[in-house]
Parts: structure tokens; C-alpha cells; sequence
């Protein structure tokens, strides 16, 4: 079974073809369990400054509790949902949390934008799709800290695309 964050090369046995998946593992757990830690820290200062002041401060107990609970909103929001990014030989294949797979025949990938740091280091991937006769639409994007083996997805992706695909370096934080 594949472990989030693990590559698996496979070879069908019908047509030698290698196909190569990168999954990402989504949030990790001990990080949800120490932002739940803090938050009940942080929750259990707020009631205990309420005590502590009386009536005078509840307005103030009720601001910081909405805080609180607008930053736990905040993180459920942005949290990377764990997702599967796999190389086929007609296709690249997306898949994020339960969703249905995205599957992209490599001649519909008719862009790939990759973002950079000053340094040459990659931050970002965005691969872009072609939909109907002259329509691009972005297929998904991908950022560094999200996948375990950026580096390597980004040269995998580089070597599967044609070379009539455009590839576009933006370096970005000058």
C-alpha cells in the first residue's frame, strides 16, 4: 500500500509503460494535534482573563473568542488537502482529497508556469490544460511545501510534456 508522500514506479504488465505517482500526505497529524493544543491554550487564557477582570471585560472575551474561532475557520480553509499527482503514458492524472480523478492527455497540456526564487530554487508549479478549440484553463497548481519531492516532480514533469508545450519560468520576491 502507498504511503502519503511516497513515489511508486510501476510497470502494466500489457504495454511497458512506466508510470510514476507523487503524492502529497494533506496536513500532517501532529501538526493538527499542536494547533489544537495551542488553540485550547489559547481559548483557556481568554475565559481566564474574563474571570479574572469580571463583567468589565466580556466584550473583550467575546472579540477574542470570535478571533479564535475565525482562525480555527481560517486554517480548515487553507489547509492543503492531500492529493495524487500520477504519470501515465497518454495522460497526467490529478486527484485531490475524494474527488473524482482529473485525467489530462499530454497533448491538452499546452502550458506549465513555474514560479521561482531568486536563487533558482522552484516554489511553484501550474499546469494548464487545453479546453475546447482556443480555451486554456489552469489544471491544477502545486506549491513546494505541499508535496514531498517537489524537485523531482517538477524534472519528471519537464521530461513527460512535449516540446511544443510552453514552459514559463517567472522568478518571483525580487
Amino acid at each position: 500500500m502507498q504511503q502519503p508522500g511516497e513515489q511508486i514506479d510501476r510497470i502494466t504488465d500489457l504495454s511497458v509503460t512506466v508510470e510514476k505517482t507523487f503524492a502529497s500526505p494533506g496536513v500532517p497529524r501532529e501538526r493538527v494535534i499542536g494547533t489544537g493544543i495551542f488553540l485550547a491554550i489559547l481559548g483557556g487564557f481568554t475565559v481566564m482573563v474574563a474571570a479574572i477582570q469580571g463583567a468589565s471585560v466580556l466584550i473583550s472575551t467575546i472579540i477574542g473568542a470570535a478571533f479564535i474561532l475565525g482562525f480555527i475557520g481560517y486554517l480548515r480553509v487553507i489547509a492543503p488537502q492531500p492529493f495524487r499527482v500520477q504519470f501515465g503514458a497518454d495522460s497526467l492524472i490529478y486527484q485531490e482529497g475524494g474527488a473524482d480523478e482529473t485525467a489530462i492527455p499530454w497533448d491538452k497540456v499546452v502550458r506549465v508556469k513555474e514560479e521561482r526564487f531568486p536563487n533558482g530554487l522552484p516554489i511553484s508549479v501550474a499546469v494548464y490544460k487545453r479546453v475546447g478549440e482556443r480555451g486554456v484553463h489552469r489544471a491544477f497548481l502545486i506549491w513546494r511545501d505541499d508535496l514531498p519531492g517537489f524537485e523531482m516532480f517538477v524534472n519528471t514533469l519537464r521530461e513527460r510534456v512535449s516540446p511544443e508545450t510552453r514552459w514559463n519560468i517567472e522568478t518571483v520576491h525580487e
